[in-house]
């Protein structure tokens, strides 16, 4: 607000300065005039009266002479003095359109917008707060993310945290990039800000601050790696409690950010890879983690075969290198094509070419080959690749990378069995990571604990629940309001189990809800894996879930009430309220 009261005087003192003397001696030319009232006496203007005419005289209004028709000289003198007034108010007003047009002060404007709407964010105040002059609100702020970087990935990540129920505050440098997000209703109410994330003073205002206890975490997510460490380093400079999430792919600033413990490094292409390998090592925990990790609701996986034996990898960049050292590591003959023949001259085998050429394919031996990766920067060429593969051998599996969502469809119909699109990768490994962060725990145990016999069970479960849509998966804290029914239970000397949690209180034969606890957690005291149903529980347990959003909505219901988890655990029915339970102890001796 400072910044724009400094920024107004500066460009409108001038105006102001002539605007004022102009009216000032035009008063006081009007009050020394000498004038006759209605019965000829002598009389001249008040100032009041001065001043009023020269008012609706000079904004051209004409309301008449006041309070007596002037004589001759009062009207000649008006006449002169019509102009100075006239040009005096046009000035003005075109200096203060000149400053509502001007860029800096709309981007200041932009900024006090911003930092309003984040501070309503997080100290919320209503009528009565302000009536009562509190500094503190009644009311707690809500939990908020700062997005920086609002692109492909951006937007994935907002959708994402506003259907968990959580803000966002975003900035990016693109101006035209958030003119289209704020006409987007998915973003509405999403507070934007143009600037550098990179920049202290813009990452405070949306929420860095240390008074903004609401703000859970700093996500950097813009294209260039360097902008997301220097955003990783600042918060934890300044922010050190916060959770920090990073984008990377560059393997160098991945391992510069995990030195200062940023929470979640996230490289896409390493992602992919590594879920390349576990799905051609165990198909079953492939899937399952792809189910997991899959946007609640949309279509399940439901299989996936990656054949053994030649692979062609086209393009040898950060992604195909990454790829091919995966093929490699699991004894997979591998032939590269790239159009740069340092990269070509370290591997093993390789063709200098883009791949989108016949000819270079089939020196590669692609008619002879099991599998295909299309991983070049560009989307129309690693398309060309695939219709040009699949023409030689059509027998191929088919890997491709696609960097624009816009051409999610094309990919689609292209015949890939496996699509690389980094933008999903990296909002989805985030959102997990910053919403449900014992999820990422569960897929380690997973990859590499777990046997093969475990993820089969584990697979057969979720299709027996999920009905071919991708679950739910959320973490039920016991503490708080969501331990109501389990303190109320121990009051009564019941002790609960899993199993009463997961059956549905409301059905008369408290059928298994449609859901799958994946970990207990109780600190350091205890951490269990796909727990069984006998399972005892306490306050502060953490437990994750994955199931339909039903059961999300039965067991919360279930962790609230007071009753209905004591209903299935005792062979009678309690009464609903406190003095009833009493009653029936008393009765009961």
């Amino acid at each position: 607000m400072k910044d724009i009261v400094w920024l107004t005087m500066r460009r409108l003192r001038s105006p102001l300065i002539v605007l004022i003397l102009t009216f000032f001696l035009s008063v006081t030319v009007l009050v020394m005039l000498p004038g006759v009232d209605a019965n000829g006496a002598p009389y001249r203007l008040s100032f009041l009266q001065a001043a009023y005419f020269v008012a609706f005289m000079s904004t051209t209004i004409g309301f008449g002479e006041i309070p007596y028709p002037f004589t001759d000289l009062q009207r000649l003198v008006v006449t002169f003095l019509v102009f100075p007034n006239v040009i005096a108010w046009l000035y003005s007003i075109g200096a203060i359109l000149g400053l509502l047009l001007d860029d800096q002060f709309r981007a200041i404007q932009a900024r006090n917008r911003f930092e309003r709407a984040v501070r309503w964010i997080a100290q919320p105040r209503d009528i009565i707060d302000f009536l009562m002059g509190r500094s503190t609100p009644r009311r707690n702020g809500k939990p908020f993310y700062i997005l920086c970087g609002f692109g492909n990935t951006g937007g994935l990540l907002a959708e994402g945290l506003l259907d968990r129920g959580l803000r966002v505050a975003a900035i990016d440098r693109d101006a035209d990039l958030l003119n289209s997000r704020r006409i987007d209703s998915r973003f509405a109410g999403v507070p934007m800000l143009v600037g550098s994330v990179t920049d202290r003073e813009t990452l405070e205002l949306a929420g860095l601050a240390q008074d903004y206890t609401a703000c859970k975490g700093v996500i950097a997510v813009t294209e260039k790696d360097h902008v997301n460490l220097t955003v990783a380093i600042t918060s934890k400079l300044l922010r050190p409690e916060l959770p920090v999430f990073a984008r990377s792919q560059n393997q160098r600033v991945c391992d510069n950010m995990a030195s200062f413990r940023t929470d979640g490094v996230v490289n896409p292409y390493d992602i992919f890879a590594r879920r390349m390998s576990l799905a051609m090592a165990s198909p079953t925990k492939y899937l399952v983690q792809d189910w997991l990790l899959s946007v609640p609701g949309t279509t399940l996986r439901t299989s996936l075969d990656l054949p053994s034996g030649h692979w062609v990898v086209c393009g040898l960049g950060r992604f195909g290198s990454r790829v091919a050292e995966v093929l490699e590591a699991r004894n997979q003959m591998v032939t590269v094509v790239d159009v740069h023949p340092a990269r070509v001259k370290g591997a093993a085998h390789g063709v200098i070419g883009r791949g989108t050429e016949a000819k270079t394919l089939i020196d590669a031996g692609i008619r002879e080959a099991d599998g295909i990766v299309a991983g070049t920067g560009d989307d129309v060429d690693n398309l060309s690749i695939l219709l040009t593969a699949h023409e030689l051998n059509s027998n191929l599996f088919s890997v491709a990378r696609q960097e624009d969502p816009q051409n999610n469809e094309i990919f689609e119909r292209s015949g890939a069995g496996l699509i690389a699109r980094p933008s999903l990768i990296v909002a989805r490994r985030i959102l997990a990571l910053a919403t449900t962060p014992l999820l990422k725990t569960f897929l380690d145990f997973l990859e590499k604990q777990a046997d093969e016999a475990t993820a089969t069970r584990l697979k057969r479960r979720l299709e027996r629940i999920l009905g071919g849509h991708a679950p739910n998966v959320w973490l039920n804290e016991l503490s708080g309001q969501q331990a109501r029914g389990l303190r109320a239970a121990e009051a009564e000397g019941v002790s609960l189990t899993l199993d009463e949690l997961v059956h549905n209180q409301r059905s008369p034969e408290a059928e298994p809800l449609r859901c799958v606890c994946l970990v207990l957690d109780r600190g350091n005291e205890m951490r269990k894996y796909l727990p069984g149903d006998e399972e005892r529980l306490q306050e502060g347990d953490r437990l994750l879930f994955a199931g339909r959003g039903s059961a999300r909505r039965a067991i919360d219901r279930a962790l609230r009430d007071e009753v209905l988890l004591m209903d299935a655990a005792m062979d009678e029915p309690l009464p609903r309220s406190s003095i009833g339970r009493w009653l029936a102890r008393r009765k009961s001796g």
